[in-house]
């Protein structure tokens, strides 16, 4: 009997919990905070910004529990960041 006790597995500490639910909060606001810059300025890209945004994106994927490497995370968040600044640029000029 006490063996099958010892197989079963340990309640996650609810502290352990809680730091992962603050930090995923902390990266999802840092995300909304990037992409709320505007990737398009003056005429030209703001390629800080754009960079910004995808590291802020990648960060919170990888919170979220994707297994992709970092590689792939930033490379798609960088293309959609892309995307969203040309399609500001597009909404500027109209």
């Amino acid at each position: 009997m006490r063996n099958m006790r010892a197989d079963r597995a340990k309640p996650v500490a609810a502290g352990l919990l809680a730091s992962v639910s603050l930090e995923r909060a902390r990266l999802d606001r840092l995300a909304k905070e990037a992409a709320s810059r505007p990737l398009f300025v003056a005429g030209s890209f703001d390629r800080s910004a754009i960079m910004t945004a995808a590291i802020a994106q990648a960060r919170l994927q990888r919170a979220k529990g994707n297994k992709a490497s970092w590689s792939q995370l930033l490379a798609s968040a960088l293309k959609f960041a892309c995307i969203c600044a040309k399609q500001q640029r597009a909404f500027a000029t109209h």
